[in-house]
């Protein structure tokens, strides 16, 4: 799938999103965003897919990782659609190098990396494994976050839609 495909299926989609809020977002996180992501949030601004595309990837260790897309962040006042509202949320509990652009139906992050060791990948980040209070803030010591793409466009590319057998 293409990011544009994606864009068309996506409901509740927002006005997209101007030069000037995406420019005030980089801003808030230090650095720019990736161009195939600052492109999604132009052209797409977050909504809502409800679980129907899927991504499935591998940990670590080699086992099944499923990531679903359920609400698409995007610069919206709603807090489930947010990602203003998704940095507050998750502050202390995702690496800083990571931000929330989406989640699966069942409450976990799909993140985008921002800084320079992690810029563009997707992770997965699981909220049933939160790390502990010895957690140093790192993706690597955080034991519940799985690389799912190196990118938003390789990720996009891999989301399926359950129903369709292809």
């Amino acid at each position: 799938m293409k990011i544009d495909e994606f864009i068309a299926e996506v409901k509740k989609k927002s006005p997209p999103a101007s030069a000037d809020e995406v420019a005030r977002f980089e801003a808030e996180i230090g650095g720019k965003l990736p161009e195939d992501y600052r492109y999604f949030l132009i052209h797409c601004n977050g909504g809502y897919v409800g679980g129907r595309y899927w991504y499935q990837g591998k940990d670590q260790e080699g086992q099944v990782v499923e990531a679903g897309v359920h609400h698409i962040g995007g610069f919206r006042d709603e807090s489930y659609f947010s990602l203003d509202r998704a940095r507050e949320r998750y502050e202390g509990r995702i690496p800083e190098s990571l931000i929330w652009i989406h989640d699966d139906p069942f409450g976990n992050a799909i993140c985008l990396g921002i800084a320079e060791s992690v810029r563009g990948r997707i992770f997965f980040w699981d909220h049933e494994d939160e790390p502990d209070e010895e957690w140093n803030g790192s993706v690597e010591s955080a034991g519940n976050i799985t690389l799912l793409a190196n990118s938003f466009t390789e990720y996009i590319a891999g989301l399926r839609d359950p129903g369709i057998v292809n």
